[in-house]
């Protein structure tokens, strides 16, 4: 049975941390996005079955978090709202309504 696991991640998590070779996670056309400048700072990721697929980042207010979604392949309905699911659960760690954007 495949892995269709969605996981938002920090960006410094092991993940991705953890590897030299990270060719299993991450397509190399993808390496600019995630580690961009190749410094060692990471962005948060989007997994989805082992895979990265998107990136993510948070801006926090008073009333609400913003959660934006810089997604690096196409993701269907199903699973941009499995995305959604992910971070709403790290909306509710934070006790704050979520307000989701997409760049596509």
């Amino acid at each position: 049975m495949p892995v269709d696991d969605v996981l938002v991640l920090p960006g410094f998590d092991e993940y991705l941390l953890g590897f030299k070779d990270r060719t299993l996670m991450l397509d190399p056309a993808h390496k600019q996005a995630v580690i961009p400048g190749g410094n060692g700072v990471f962005q948060a990721t989007v997994v989805v079955g082992g895979r990265v697929v998107g990136t993510w980042k948070r801006t926090l207010a008073k009333t609400r978090v913003t959660l934006a979604v810089r997604p690096l392949v196409d993701l269907d309905q199903s699973r941009r709202a499995r995305v959604e699911q992910a971070l709403g659960r790290y909306a509710d760690f934070l006790a704050l309504p979520p307000r989701f954007t997409w760049a596509d």
